[in-house]
């Protein structure tokens, strides 16, 4: 029990500190010149879910390409889920960390 506790509380921690380094650069970037109406916390949460998407529907094209066999449900400490979602969102918290060189 203590383990999912403290296992949700690290990925709420690591998805907040996600979405502040978003927030910020998407703050810079409007500081460089940019208009848009939303605010830098929608177009995180935008991003993110972006992010996570293309990389699971990108996970998911090149597994079955590949046929490799990926589980379709894993359990660990009581937990149900699945093993691609679970890199698709883990690359999707670290993807701000590490961001691309702009040219602009």
């Amino acid at each position: 029990m203590t383990y999912s506790i403290v296992l949700t509380l690290v990925v709420f921690v690591l998805v907040y500190a996600s979405m502040n380094a978003r927030v910020k650069q998407i703050a810079r970037a409007r500081n460089r010149g940019y208009q848009e109406v939303s605010s830098p916390l929608s177009e995180a949460i935008k991003d993110f879910v972006a992010v996570a998407g293309g990389v699971y529907l990108g996970l998911m094209a090149l597994s079955e390409f590949l046929k490799v066999p990926v589980p379709i449900e894993a359990e660990v400490w009581g937990f149900t889920f699945d093993p691609i979602a679970v890199v698709a969102v883990f690359l999707a918290i670290v993807a701000p960390m590490f961001p691309a060189r702009s040219r602009y």
